[in-house]
């Protein structure tokens, strides 16, 4: 699995676990060790506006730091999801439900032309 992992995918990692930490952090900053946000009067509409192709920047100036650090974390994320990982979330994997087992199994004595990671030698 390690091979097949992308640098994209290691960039949409750290992308995805930033956003969340972001915005977790502004949930706490704002709302438990502040004195509370109502993010349903700036942000919300700004996420409205941004959706419907018409932004309106003026929502979101007076939002706290860490929720426009949030949004724009999102952003990039969304921006990076097709070339990652995260594209097979849009597709259901009905097909596995039928399909028979496949068994893969090498001939090659030599099992490629590089030596094997430690933990993955050939046993017996």
């Amino acid at each position: 699995m390690f091979s097949a992992t992308t640098r994209n995918d290691k960039a949409m990692y750290v992308s995805l676990t930033a956003t969340l930490a972001l915005g977790l952090a502004a949930t706490v900053d704002a709302n438990i060790a502040g004195g509370g946000y109502n993010y349903r009067e700036t942000v919300s509409p700004w996420f409205r506006s941004v959706f419907a192709v018409q932004p309106d920047p003026h929502l979101m100036s007076g939002a706290p730091l860490l929720y426009r650090l949030h949004a724009i974390s999102a952003m990039l994320l969304f921006a990076a999801w097709p070339f990652t990982r995260l594209v097979h979330m849009l597709t259901a994997p009905i097909g596995y439900l039928t399909r028979p087992y496949i068994v893969y199994r090498s001939r090659d004595t030599r099992l490629g032309t590089r030596a094997p990671r430690r933990g993955w030698e050939r046993i017996g």
